[in-house]
């Protein structure tokens, strides 16, 4: 049997990592991994550090032939990362990077097989407000602009007439282990509790009124990659991916504090863009007092926004729910228990010295 060969491109980000390591760990792929960083963790994957706005630096990928698999996890974030959602230019930045990726692998690629995209729920138009729930792959779009549907519109139009499929996933709020990602909630738990334990203080949640939250492991999302790529009815299709479960911060906070061996009280609403910035000269004294890799306070935490939105500070209620019927339908059935999740990525932080115990 051929051997697949994978090219996971953005494999340093909250999805790239996990999906790096998920097809490290199958025996009968190759894996070659692409981002603008080097890997500072061991890994039997190739590598390429090419920065994807720059048509000139992806000539590179020309050297990575015979890709059988692209899985492009990559995206561009502006400095306000919300207000950027909404912005042509953050369109048109995502878009060139996914063609110039594209349009240097497939030809040297003659056996690509599949191309896999990432979106979210921007698809339903989720950064502008309430959606229709659940959402469903068969709704209609919201309003542009919004970098997903030109980039699904181009790749729809590139493979016609091509041996080669595509898919989409579209996961809930993407948990996972990546360090330098502006949309790594984890991360952002862990550093805001660590910095508040560090000056003696309780646990408070600093979000808006409670709701209700879907997410999704970005370590199922790599098992979905695996399964829209190997699956022939899969092709030219897109998928909602998430856990199978909702959450509530309410019951979240109490084990957060717990990890961290915390007092909990009661929530306290403030916005972490405007005050955590602020914090940053005390990481340096976490990292010294627990003996932490010396990553740096806004390598860990990028932006405190994206905890502002999703934690939903100043907010009205916005549910964001996705029915996930058609990829069990299509035979997609794994899942994962959200509240263990949110406690487990945080404690593999722990065990690999990102964060303090």
């Amino acid at each position: 049997m051929a051997r697949n060969k994978i090219l996971i491109v953005g494999a340093l980000g909250t999805v790239g990592r996990p999906m790096l390591e998920h097809f490290e760990a199958l025996p009968d792929w190759d894996v070659c991994g692409v981002s603008r960083r080097a890997p500072d963790f061991e890994t039997r994957a190739d590598w390429l550090s090419v920065d994807l706005r720059s048509a000139d630096d992806c000539r590179k990928l020309r050297e990575v032939q015979g890709v059988t698999h692209v899985v492009y996890t990559a995206v561009y974030e502006k400095a306000d990362v919300t207000k950027g959602w909404s912005e042509q230019e953050h369109v048109e930045t995502n878009l060139a990077m996914l063609k110039n990726v594209v349009e240097n692998v497939e030809p040297v690629s003659p056996n690509l097989r599949h191309v896999t995209l990432l979106q979210g729920t921007k698809a339903y138009g989720g950064h502008l407000g309430p959606f229709r729930q659940p959402a469903r792959e068969s709704d209609k779009r919201y309003m542009r602009p919004n970098f997903y549907y030109d980039q699904q519109d181009w790749i729809e139009a590139r493979q016609q007439g091509k041996e080669w499929t595509w898919s989409v996933l579209r996961p809930q709020i993407v948990c996972g282990l990546a360090v330098g990602s502006p949309l790594n909630i984890i991360t952002a738990i862990g550093v805001f509790a660590a910095v508040s334990r560090e000056y003696g203080l309780p646990l408070r949640f600093p979000g808006g009124a409670s709701r209700i939250g879907e997410a999704t492991d970005a370590r199922l999302i790599a098992k979905a990659a695996e399964w829209v790529g190997t699956n022939e009815q899969c092709g030219n299709q897109v998928f909602n991916i998430a856990n199978g479960d909702v959450y509530v911060w309410e019951n979240v906070w109490p084990k957060v504090a717990q990890l961290f061996n915390m007092e909990l009280e009661a929530p306290h609403p403030f916005s972490l863009a405007r005050v955590m910035p602020q914090n940053a000269p005390i990481w340096d004294r976490v990292v010294a007092k627990h003996g932490l890799k010396p990553y740096r306070y806004d390598e860990l935490v990028p932006s405190w926004q994206f905890a502002d939105f999703l934690f939903g500070y100043g907010q009205r209620p916005n549910p964001h729910h996705m029915s996930t019927i058609k990829a069990r339908k299509f035979g997609f059935h794994e899942c994962v228990d959200t509240e263990e999740m949110f406690i487990d990525l945080l404690q593999e932080l722990q065990r690999r010295r990102i964060l303090p115990e």
